[in-house]
């Protein structure tokens, strides 16, 4: 069990690195959405300044992957699905490493 609970905390570490940027670009989308409704610009609003900050290495690193012709402005959308993946790989990956060990998933992301 200690091996497992070893892979486990790994993989849940995973997950928080990828769950951070994650939540703030589909937050930033949000904001972006709602600031356009209303008719402000998504550049002058503090909060989307803010995720936009805490996302921006992700969509860098997208710039660094991708061709040149896709646009600056689709950048987001490529590193929110980049992340999406890996996160659902994380997941999968602690599903895995619990059932080979024969628990639950459910008791095994509990640490009992």
């Amino acid at each position: 069990m200690d091996d497992v609970q070893t892979t486990v905390f790994w993989l849940r570490l995973v997950q928080l690195v990828l769950a951070i940027p994650l939540l703030a670009l589909a937050g930033q989308g949000i904001v972006y959405v709602l600031a356009r409704l209303f008719g402000q610009d998504p550049k002058a609003n503090v909060f989307y300044r803010i995720l936009e900050t805490v996302g921006s290495p992700f969509t860098r690193a997208c710039r660094w992957i991708t061709p040149k012709f896709v646009a600056d402005r689709h950048l987001p959308l490529v590193a929110l699905s980049l992340l999406l993946v890996g996160y659902v790989w994380t997941v999968l990956a602690i599903a895995s490493a619990c059932l080979g060990a024969g628990l639950p998933v459910g008791q095994c992301l509990r640490g009992r």
